[in-house]
């Protein structure tokens, strides 16, 4: 079908294919098509540089991510406002009960197809006066429905003022953190329902709000600067199982990062193609893939593929396998 393009005299094989057989292990980048109709959708390997797009009718009903992890899309329909996982590499389907609230940010502890998987979404729009949290646990019955949450600090709830706008979401061990668009971190412990704030300079003036990630029980952030170039990555500190600080993480060793606006993910850099690197997708005019060659806390932009097919309507999220 012709070239995508051409960055740094490197053309990306281009596939037309509705079955992906995936080469490695490495996360594939998934460019998820959010107009009402839209069933053309694509993968693309970052190692093999290889793109291919495949037709997802289960996706056309004007699909928005709300968050990406085990290999899974949690996705909000805008045109019949259902809320469903999603496997673009199996096509397998999920449905959640109905949630008629607005969700700001969301995430989930497992895969949906285990059961305990704990589903949050999250609330914290200028026109609440509240943070909000609702939860719902796979595999307990449909009829239960959502569980809200209202979060306090030493048994005392608090306004959107002191934490507000959440951006992005993770959780690990039936904690979730968050950061809002000031680059404040937040966590709460479903189980207590305590609900703790993390405070650091190290994100305050921040253009673009840091990504998450958890890898092997670790919470990392990395600080984005202008135009959403990665700066510096930062660990969280734990003490006693609670979130303390954050400590700025000097050396990758056998880790590598793949980070993205609705959820990123770590893998053990075996391949020497991953030792080293930050896999970076952006969401804007033009979606994109930058990566990063790191060397201790120096970040150097190594390649950047664009898809000039695949515009501002598309979303790319991280798979992974």
């Amino acid at each position: 079908m012709g070239r995508l393009f051409i960055t740094e005299k490197e053309e990306i094989k281009f596939i037309d294919n509705n079955s992906v057989v995936p080469p490695t292990k490495t996360p594939l980048l998934f460019f998820l098509g959010e107009l009402c109709g839209e069933t053309k959708h694509g993968f693309f390997d970052p190692i093999s540089q290889t793109f291919t797009i495949i037709h997802l009718e289960e996706l056309e009903c004007q699909a928005e991510c709300l968050a990406s992890r085990y290999g899974w899309l949690l996705i909000l329909s805008r045109s019949t406002s259902s809320l469903f996982f999603f496997n673009p590499i199996t096509r397998e389907k999920i449905n959640l009960p109905y949630k008629n609230r607005f969700i700001d940010a969301a995430a989930f502890s497992a895969p949906p197809t285990s059961p305990g998987c704990t589903v949050f979404a999250i609330e914290t729009s200028s026109f609440i006066t509240q943070f909000r949290i609702d939860t719902f646990v796979m595999g307990v019955g449909q009829d239960q429905g959502w569980t809200s949450h209202k979060p306090c600090i030493d048994g005392y709830s608090f306004s959107t003022k002191a934490f507000s706008n959440v951006v992005q979401a993770i959780c690990y061990n039936g904690v979730l953190y968050c950061v809002d668009s000031r680059g404040r971190i937040g966590t709460f412990d479903v189980k207590f329902g305590n609900w703790n704030i993390v405070l650091s300079k190290k994100f305050e003036r921040v253009c673009t709000s840091p990504y998450l990630v958890e890898f092997n029980g670790e919470i990392f952030a990395a600080k984005r600067g202008a135009y959403g170039v990665v700066e510096k990555l930062y660990k969280l500190k734990l003490e006693h199982g609670v979130a303390a600080a954050w400590e700025e993480e000097k050396e990758l060793g056998d880790l590598s990062l793949f980070l993205a606006p609705y959820g990123s993910c770590g893998v053990l850099a075996l391949d020497g193609r991953l030792k080293k690197k930050l896999f970076v997708s952006n969401y804007g005019p033009k979606s994109k893939c930058v990566i990063y060659n790191v060397d201790g806390t120096d970040y150097k932009k190594a390649k950047s593929f664009d898809f000039r097919s695949f515009g501002w309507c598309y979303t790319p999220v991280w798979i992974e396998r």
